[in-house]
């Protein structure tokens, strides 16, 4: 019997709810979705490893290169959708969209987006969560283009990896079927968005899920131990969450790691106007590519 290969895609961007919408849509009976999210097998393809950032050698580590592993993702797949989520595919869009057309042919396109302000302060939180990141916000936004030059994974990219327009631009002209959808939006009313994505896929609402769960929360570890089990340079850490991913369901370890997190501080009123006037003319480009409400990012 010949491997399904996925029908749709959740394709970024990053820190934008994706691994929420990979996990909700798990549980659909019609849908499979890859085992492994962010198998990232079509921007591999033109990217540079190793990884140089602190820890990005764990990420890298999962990446699929090959043809016949990612095949194998699908093995075993049934339903009347299969899906996989890998969210650098709509940063890496000059590439990655002719990559996954020419051997997926048409498929249907998700995309999730979020205020490029709140995605950078996020992205850089989750970096700080697993150790790696160990710069002041201000700092780190200043060493982006460095740490670009220094080939750093694309999530230390915390401004570039916002401007959305010609990201999304890429894959509407590329597919005739791209759905998006904010990830304010997704939050505040869970069950209409889902209700979209549904329809879009042409495949019923009728299913159960948990809405309520916060995936990968971002922020500093609460305490010591909570800092061990997040660190990604702790070889002995991550051989640990490796193995309790194995054996305890995904929502019940967001709900405990959620609680080893302390709430962000704010982000300071400077930083903040500095990014608004950077991403103002992009979220303006975009404002009239989609059919989406964006004013609840200038509020």
């Amino acid at each position: 019997m010949e491997t399904q290969l996925p029908n749709f895609l959740i394709v970024g961007a990053a820190r934008c709810g994706t691994t929420a919408l990979y996990n909700i849509l798990r549980k659909h009976p019609d849908i499979s979705m890859a085992g492994l999210k962010e198998p990232r097998y079509f921007s591999s393809r033109h990217l540079e490893f190793p990884h140089n950032g602190p820890g990005d050698h764990t990420i890298d580590n999962a990446v699929i290169r090959k043809e016949k592993n990612y095949k194998k993702l699908f093995a075993k797949v049934e339903g009347k959708r299969i899906g996989e989520a890998s969210p650098d595919y709509l940063f890496f869009h000059e590439f990655t969209a002719d990559k996954i057309y020419n051997y997926l042919g048409d498929a249907e396109i998700i995309i999730l987006l979020r205020n490029p302000v709140e995605r950078a302060y996020s992205a850089y939180n989750h970096l700080l969560r697993d150790n790696r990141e160990k710069l002041s916000f201000k700092d780190a936004l200043e060493l982006e283009d460095q740490r670009k030059k220094d080939n750093y994974d694309f999530m230390w990219l915390y401004k570039e990896v916002g401007l959305y327009y010609e990201q999304v631009k890429t894959f509407k002209e590329r597919f005739s079927n791209v759905h998006v959808l904010l990830q304010e939006d997704l939050k505040r009313q869970p069950e209409q968005e889902i209700s979209r994505v549904t329809e879009f896929l042409s495949i019923s609402n009728n299913f159960q899920y948990d809405s309520s769960v916060n995936y990968n929360s971002a922020g500093e570890p609460s305490n010591f131990v909570a800092k061990f089990i997040l660190d990604r340079n702790n070889s002995i850490s991550l051989m640990l969450r490796e193995t309790v991913k194995k054996v305890i369901p995904r929502n019940v370890l967001e709900k405990v790691s959620g609680k080893m997190i302390e709430e962000k501080e704010e982000m300071a009123q400077d930083i903040r106007r500095e990014l608004k006037e950077f991403f103002n003319e992009d979220i303006k480009k975009l404002d009239s590519l989609i059919d989406n409400d964006l004013s609840v990012w200038h509020r």
